[in-house]
Protein backbone atom coordinates (compact mmCIF):
# COMPACT_ATOMS: atom_id res chain seq x y z
CA UNK A 1 0.00 0.00 0.00
CA UNK A 2 3.06 2.62 0.82
CA UNK A 3 4.43 1.80 -2.71
CA UNK A 4 1.40 2.56 -4.58
CA UNK A 5 0.92 5.30 -1.98
CA UNK A 6 4.38 7.00 -2.96
CA UNK A 7 4.08 5.85 -6.99
CA UNK A 8 0.91 8.49 -6.46
CA UNK A 9 2.51 11.00 -5.29
CA UNK A 10 5.53 11.35 -7.59
CA UNK A 11 2.96 11.35 -10.40
CA UNK A 12 0.79 13.98 -8.85
CA UNK A 13 0.79 17.34 -11.17
CA UNK A 14 -1.64 19.84 -9.42
CA UNK A 15 -2.43 22.30 -12.75
CA UNK A 16 -3.89 25.55 -11.44
CA UNK A 17 -3.52 26.77 -14.85
CA UNK A 18 -7.54 27.55 -15.18
CA UNK A 19 -7.46 29.70 -11.84
CA UNK A 20 -3.86 30.87 -12.00
CA UNK A 21 -2.98 31.82 -15.58
CA UNK A 22 0.20 30.17 -16.75
CA UNK A 23 1.00 28.03 -13.56
CA UNK A 24 1.50 24.39 -12.77
CA UNK A 25 2.35 23.21 -9.09
CA UNK A 26 4.00 19.72 -8.54
CA UNK A 27 4.71 17.86 -5.48
CA UNK A 28 8.18 16.98 -4.91
CA UNK A 29 10.45 14.91 -2.28
CA UNK A 30 12.77 17.38 -0.54
CA UNK A 31 16.05 15.88 -0.34
CA UNK A 32 13.91 12.74 -1.49
CA UNK A 33 12.27 12.12 1.85
CA UNK A 34 9.19 10.52 1.07
CA UNK A 35 7.47 12.46 4.12
CA UNK A 36 8.53 15.35 3.73
CA UNK A 37 6.41 16.94 0.12
CA UNK A 38 6.80 20.05 -1.11
CA UNK A 39 5.43 22.14 -4.09
CA UNK A 40 7.18 23.24 -6.89
CA UNK A 41 5.78 25.82 -9.13
CA UNK A 42 6.25 27.01 -12.81
CA UNK A 43 4.91 29.66 -14.08
CA UNK A 44 6.84 29.74 -17.54
CA UNK A 45 9.42 32.75 -16.31
CA UNK A 46 12.84 31.77 -14.80
CA UNK A 47 12.93 34.71 -12.50
CA UNK A 48 9.65 34.50 -10.81
CA UNK A 49 9.97 30.79 -10.50
CA UNK A 50 13.04 31.35 -8.88
CA UNK A 51 11.75 33.93 -6.42
CA UNK A 52 8.42 31.72 -5.54
CA UNK A 53 10.08 28.51 -5.43
CA UNK A 54 13.24 29.91 -3.09
CA UNK A 55 10.54 31.39 -0.24
CA UNK A 56 8.88 27.37 -0.39
CA UNK A 57 12.52 26.21 -0.01
CA UNK A 58 13.01 28.79 2.34
CA UNK A 59 10.00 27.85 4.35
CA UNK A 60 10.84 23.98 4.51
CA UNK A 61 14.53 24.99 5.68
CA UNK A 62 13.40 26.67 8.09
CA UNK A 63 11.04 23.98 9.77
CA UNK A 64 13.40 21.38 9.52
CA UNK A 65 16.41 23.53 11.24
CA UNK A 66 14.38 24.52 13.77
CA UNK A 67 13.30 20.66 14.62
CA UNK A 68 17.18 20.16 14.78
CA UNK A 69 17.86 22.72 16.99
CA UNK A 70 15.48 21.68 19.74
CA UNK A 71 15.98 18.12 19.18
CA UNK A 72 19.89 18.91 19.35
CA UNK A 73 19.33 21.61 22.25
CA UNK A 74 16.70 18.93 24.42
CA UNK A 75 18.74 15.79 23.52
CA UNK A 76 15.09 14.82 22.16
CA UNK A 77 15.35 12.32 19.46
CA UNK A 78 13.49 12.83 16.64
CA UNK A 79 10.75 10.42 16.01
CA UNK A 80 8.56 11.96 12.89
CA UNK A 81 9.33 14.79 10.46
CA UNK A 82 6.39 15.46 7.71
CA UNK A 83 5.36 18.13 5.50
CA UNK A 84 2.45 18.52 3.01
CA UNK A 85 0.63 20.99 1.11
CA UNK A 86 -2.46 22.33 -0.18
CA UNK A 87 -2.96 24.84 -3.26
CA UNK A 88 -6.18 27.46 -3.48
CA UNK A 89 -5.12 30.07 -6.02
CA UNK A 90 -7.45 32.80 -7.32
CA UNK A 91 -8.09 36.42 -9.63
CA UNK A 92 -8.26 39.30 -6.67
CA UNK A 93 -8.66 42.07 -9.70
CA UNK A 94 -5.40 42.72 -11.51
CA UNK A 95 -3.19 40.54 -9.07
CA UNK A 96 -3.09 37.17 -9.84
CA UNK A 97 -2.78 35.24 -6.35
CA UNK A 98 -0.84 32.07 -5.88
CA UNK A 99 -1.99 30.63 -2.33
CA UNK A 100 -0.19 27.57 -0.60
CA UNK A 101 -0.87 26.12 2.39
CA UNK A 102 2.07 24.17 3.69
CA UNK A 103 1.07 21.66 6.76
CA UNK A 104 4.25 20.69 8.73
CA UNK A 105 4.03 18.32 11.50
CA UNK A 106 7.22 16.95 13.86
CA UNK A 107 7.26 14.39 16.74
CA UNK A 108 9.76 13.91 19.72
CA UNK A 109 9.81 10.19 21.18
CA UNK A 110 7.67 10.46 24.60
CA UNK A 111 6.05 13.49 23.69
CA UNK A 112 2.57 13.89 24.29
CA UNK A 113 1.60 14.52 20.85
CA UNK A 114 2.91 15.77 17.70
CA UNK A 115 3.50 19.24 16.63
CA UNK A 116 1.49 20.72 13.64
CA UNK A 117 1.19 24.15 12.31
CA UNK A 118 -0.03 25.04 9.11
CA UNK A 119 2.27 28.44 7.35
CA UNK A 120 0.67 30.04 4.25
CA UNK A 121 2.78 31.47 1.55
CA UNK A 122 0.74 34.08 -1.02
CA UNK A 123 2.37 35.43 -4.21
CA UNK A 124 1.98 37.66 -6.88
CA UNK A 125 2.35 35.27 -9.89
CA UNK A 126 2.78 39.17 -11.89
CA UNK A 127 6.45 38.97 -10.08
CA UNK A 128 6.89 36.48 -7.68
CA UNK A 129 6.79 38.67 -4.48
CA UNK A 130 5.68 37.01 -1.52
CA UNK A 131 1.88 39.11 -0.43
CA UNK A 132 2.25 39.76 3.45
CA UNK A 133 -0.43 41.56 5.94
CA UNK A 134 0.74 45.25 4.54
CA UNK A 135 -0.92 43.98 1.48
CA UNK A 136 -4.15 43.59 3.61
CA UNK A 137 -3.51 47.04 5.22
CA UNK A 138 -2.47 50.38 4.72
CA UNK A 139 0.21 49.20 2.00
CA UNK A 140 -2.22 47.03 -0.42
CA UNK A 141 -5.64 46.30 -0.46
CA UNK A 142 -5.83 49.69 2.04
CA UNK A 143 -8.15 47.63 4.98
CA UNK A 144 -7.71 48.90 8.28
CA UNK A 145 -6.03 47.05 10.55
CA UNK A 146 -8.91 47.65 13.47
CA UNK A 147 -11.36 46.83 11.06
CA UNK A 148 -9.69 43.38 10.39
CA UNK A 149 -9.14 42.80 13.94
CA UNK A 150 -12.72 43.60 14.93
CA UNK A 151 -13.81 41.58 12.05
CA UNK A 152 -12.26 38.54 12.59
CA UNK A 153 -12.76 38.86 16.55
CA UNK A 154 -16.42 38.40 15.82
CA UNK A 155 -16.20 35.64 13.25
CA UNK A 156 -14.34 33.62 16.09
CA UNK A 157 -16.75 34.64 18.36
CA UNK A 158 -19.24 33.10 15.84
CA UNK A 159 -17.08 29.86 15.84
CA UNK A 160 -16.99 29.39 19.22
CA UNK A 161 -20.63 29.49 19.64
CA UNK A 162 -21.08 27.30 16.58
CA UNK A 163 -19.05 24.98 17.19
CA UNK A 164 -18.61 24.67 20.96
CA UNK A 165 -14.77 25.59 20.95
CA UNK A 166 -13.29 26.51 24.61
CA UNK A 167 -10.72 29.73 23.76
CA UNK A 168 -8.99 31.09 26.10
CA UNK A 169 -10.07 33.68 28.37
CA UNK A 170 -7.80 36.22 27.28
CA UNK A 171 -8.05 35.95 23.39
CA UNK A 172 -10.69 37.46 22.38
CA UNK A 173 -10.89 40.73 21.85
CA UNK A 174 -8.29 39.94 19.57
CA UNK A 175 -4.72 42.57 19.87
CA UNK A 176 -2.91 41.43 16.47
CA UNK A 177 -3.62 39.78 13.17
CA UNK A 178 -2.19 36.09 13.04
CA UNK A 179 0.96 36.38 10.52
CA UNK A 180 -0.85 33.07 8.05
CA UNK A 181 -3.85 34.06 5.97
CA UNK A 182 -4.61 32.80 2.46
CA UNK A 183 -7.24 33.09 -0.16
CA UNK A 184 -9.48 29.62 -0.89
CA UNK A 185 -10.22 28.68 -4.00
CA UNK A 186 -13.46 30.98 -4.00
CA UNK A 187 -11.80 34.54 -3.14
CA UNK A 188 -12.70 34.28 0.56
CA UNK A 189 -10.24 35.70 2.66
CA UNK A 190 -8.73 33.22 5.72
CA UNK A 191 -6.63 33.70 8.79
CA UNK A 192 -5.36 30.79 10.61
CA UNK A 193 -4.74 30.71 14.36
CA UNK A 194 -1.88 27.86 15.14
CA UNK A 195 -2.48 25.05 17.93
CA UNK A 196 -1.96 27.28 21.89
CA UNK A 197 -2.08 30.50 19.81
CA UNK A 198 -5.82 31.24 21.21
CA UNK A 199 -7.37 27.64 22.21
CA UNK A 200 -6.03 24.46 23.92
CA UNK A 201 -4.30 21.96 21.80
CA UNK A 202 -7.41 19.84 21.42
CA UNK A 203 -8.91 22.59 19.49
CA UNK A 204 -6.40 22.14 16.48
CA UNK A 205 -5.33 24.59 13.84
CA UNK A 206 -8.36 27.00 13.61
CA UNK A 207 -8.77 28.66 10.21
CA UNK A 208 -11.31 31.08 10.25
CA UNK A 209 -13.14 32.23 6.94
CA UNK A 210 -13.46 36.13 7.22
CA UNK A 211 -16.02 36.53 4.27
CA UNK A 212 -18.14 33.60 5.76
Amino acid sequence: MRKIFLTAVVVLIVSVQSLCGAAEVYSDFFNDEADLIYPVVRTGDKAIDKKINGAIIAEIDRFLTGVYRTAQKNDYEIADMRTNFEVPCNQAGDTVILSILITESNYYTGGAHPATYKHALNFNLSNGELIDLDYLTDVGEGIPKDYLIEKLTQRLREYRQDKGTYLFDDALPLKELPQDFYWDDKLKLHFIFQHYQIAPYAAGIIDVDLDD
